[in-house]
């Protein structure tokens, strides 16, 4: 990190600190903040990054950045610790966050109430919506937003908070995404067919399908990223 963005990560987290941005307060523009501290906007951009990658701030589309809830900031320091003191986490939040989201599509599956349903099929159509298209951020927000819909749907609010908790840090601390795919990909078109099965499984009500269709995602998911992750080494040992 460069000094200049350490400088402007420094400030805000102190303003965050002192209590001149909260929760409820968006955060002034880049622009702004660039005038500000005078220094370019890419340099607040970056700084800003490494906050929401630390959990203190987070990034909402269309609307701005805010500061996390005190509640989400202790959450996301005990998952950012974790990933330093585990290089292999990888490994691990996928193996659980396959237990996890397979009970999840099988619960919701026996819960799912006619507003759940909507709520899926509108999360759904987002997220379909955003792979046949390129936008990476939008990807990620959408995809995590229709796995939330599915932990709603199981109406236990543990299932809710950690599928939440667990999706952040895979896609801002680790930064594990298949996201920025491209649209007629096989990998997009076949993310694309599993969360059709998914949705149809949950709202069909059939919670034995649900959880099959949910762990042959992951199993994919698992698969797709350890390529994914295998990637650089390979190159590195070809040069």
């Amino acid at each position: 990190m460069s000094s200049q963005v350490d400088e402007v990560s420094t400030q805000l987290e102190q303003a965050i600190a002192a209590g001149r941005y909260t929760p409820a307060r968006r955060l002034p523009a880049e622009r702004a903040l660039a005038v500000q501290f005078c220094v370019s906007r890419a340099t607040v951009r970056e700084a800003i990054g490494s906050l929401v990658a630390r959990g203190l701030l987070q990034r909402r589309p269309g609307d701005g950045t805010y500061v996390l809830p005190e509640s989400d900031r202790r959450m996301a320091e005990v998952w950012l610790d974790m990933v330093q003191r585990h290089p292999a986490l990888q490994g691990d939040l996928i193996e659980f966050r396959a237990m996890l989201e397979s009970r999840a599509a099988e619960l919701a599956a026996l819960r799912r109430d006619a507003d759940d349903c909507l709520r899926l099929q509108a999360a759904h159509a987002a997220v379909d919506a955003a792979y046949a298209g390129s936008d990476r951020d939008e990807q990620i927000r959408s995809d995590v937003a229709f796995h939330r819909a599915i932990a709603a749907a199981t109406h236990n609010p543990v299932f809710s908070y950690l599928t939440s908790s667990l999706l952040k840090v895979m896609h801002e601390h680790v930064q594990l995404s298949l996201a920025g795919l491209q649209p007629q990909s096989s990998t997009a078109q076949q993310l694309r067919v599993q969360h059709d099965a998914l949705l149809a499984a949950i709202v069909d009500g059939d919670a034995v399908r649900a959880r099959a269709a949910a762990g042959q995602h992951m199993d994919f998911v698992a698969v797709r990223l350890n390529a994914l992750a295998q990637r650089p080494r390979r190159a590195a040992a070809r040069r």
